[in-house]
């Protein structure tokens, strides 16, 4: 299977369609949290349309998992196709991957032990704003970094790919492979 993963879209549409556009291929998008909404201590994003990146996922029906961030609400469940959960799991070619979105714990070992607990291979998560793909304690962590707001420098949104080989960070605007990790 091949898995396409986003977070932190915060509400912009036009990033969000973009991603959605290039990852088109994918059977399954992972989103990591902060769907709608772009919170409190950020900045409204280009093209911000709550009411459009809902749509855009309406039309999606099964073609994707997702979980609650931090800037999520109660009333979100309301609206999306599905109420948000803070993580879940899915399996894939012997794989168990893991997605949460990343406020829970701080640092990359907390990670880890959480993806351990769950038995996961990879775990995908957001919050940070910050592309990372590592291994910490026998676990790939994957970060896909923002759509919508990144905060890396020079700030690049970025996606991610996984497939059976390899795992790649994507910048969205340019597609250029930013860094992979090969699979086992």
């Amino acid at each position: 299977m091949k898995l396409g993963v986003v977070s932190d879209i915060h509400g912009s549409l036009t990033a969000f369609k973009e991603a959605k556009d290039y990852l088109k291929d994918s059977d399954l998008l992972l989103i990591a949290g902060d769907i709608l909404y772009h919170g409190a201590r950020n900045p409204l994003p280009a093209g911000y349309d709550t009411e459009g990146v809902l749509e855009e996922l309406k039309e999606m029906e099964e073609d994707f998992l997702a979980v609650k961030g931090n800037v999520d609400a109660l009333v979100d469940d309301w609206v999306l196709p599905y109420p948000l959960s803070e993580y879940t799991v899915v399996e894939d070619n012997g794989r168990r991957i893991a997605i949460y979105h990343g406020y829970q714990d701080e640092t990359a070992e907390e990670r880890a032990n959480f993806a351990h607990q769950l038995g996961a291979d990879i775990l995908v998560f957001g919050h940070t704003h910050l592309p990372l793909i590592e291994e910490v304690n026998g676990v790939i962590l994957l970060n896909p970094g923002s759509i919508a707001l990144p905060k890396q420098k020079p700030a690049v949104s970025t996606i991610a790919q996984i497939d059976e080989k390899q795992i790649k960070l994507i910048a969205l605007e340019s597609k250029e492979v930013l860094k992979e990790y090969k699979l086992d």
